[in-house]
């Protein structure tokens, strides 16, 4: 394992989104792939997985993580809680009878943190997503002590979904590392086109973190996640993303106190 002061301090991130679908597996798991190149011992976790398919389990969210950082960690602590229903945490486990509780999501963070010079965790939703009747996401990424990645839309609406985030953690004094756009629709059109110009110009303006993209849209059709992924890793998005992670770590732990 490779001994350095920012190895030492390094500890990892959650990667949480602006709303469902805006590509946080895929960029954890890229980002998961680039600080693998660069040969840290990389750890994934996806704490709460719902919409997980009976039987198929390999084309999960945290399936895709495991195999991207190449861990040999088990699923169950990659993932403590798997839900089939595709609902918001909180009501998929009431409808299985389960609860979430989080000592036990602790307790497999911890596991992983203790095997692993990094440790990735992706979050489920966005940041005011419930996972208990009294505790939402935003709670688990302040209990992980970890600095956030957001990831949002660049399309139209990003801004506002952007920066209502970007609060919400403020408010929680969760140091934020970057703002990721991605391209979750191909921009078609020249109206698209220039609304994608301007939801990344006024983020940069308006947003106080470093803002990252737009990503290329990608296809995530059936059986093409992991060329993707390899695709994306070779961005100069990516290529950023990572040097961030490396470098601001040791800072955001002065920042946060």
């Amino acid at each position: 394992m490779r001994q350095s002061s920012i190895t030492q301090s390094l500890r990892g991130c959650f990667i949480t989104g602006t709303d469902t679908g805006v590509g946080k597996t895929v960029v954890t798991a890229a980002l998961a792939v680039a600080l693998r190149k660069r040969g840290y011992a990389v750890g994934v976790m996806k704490p709460i997985e719902t919409g997980v398919p009976p039987f198929a389990d390999e084309r999960s969210d945290a399936a895709r993580l495991r195999a991207a950082s190449r861990s040999s960690d088990a699923i169950t602590e990659v993932r403590p809680y798997a839900f089939r229903r595709p609902l918001a945490p909180l009501d998929a486990a009431r409808l299985e009878k389960k609860t979430v509780t989080l000592p036990a999501i602790m307790r497999a963070f911890r596991t992983l943190q203790s095997r692993h010079e990094v440790v990735l965790v992706e979050g489920v939703g966005g940041v005011y997503v419930p996972i208990t009747s009294s505790l939402n996401v935003s709670d688990l990424i302040y209990r992980m002590r970890l600095p956030a990645i957001v990831i949002g839309r660049a399309s139209l609406g990003g801004i506002n979904h952007a920066l209502l985030t970007l609060e919400a953690l403020r408010q929680r004094n969760i140091f934020v590392l970057a703002l990721v756009l991605n391209r979750t629709l191909p921009a078609q059109t020249a109206t698209a086109r220039e609304q994608e110009r301007s939801t990344v110009r006024l983020l940069r303006q308006l947003a106080d973190v470093p803002v990252i993209g737009p990503l290329p849209y990608r296809s995530m059709r059936e059986g093409r996640f992991h060329g993707e992924v390899a695709r994306l890793t070779r961005t100069a998005a990516i290529t950023t993303l990572t040097r961030l992670v490396l470098t601001s770590w040791r800072g955001t732990r002065s920042r946060r106190g």
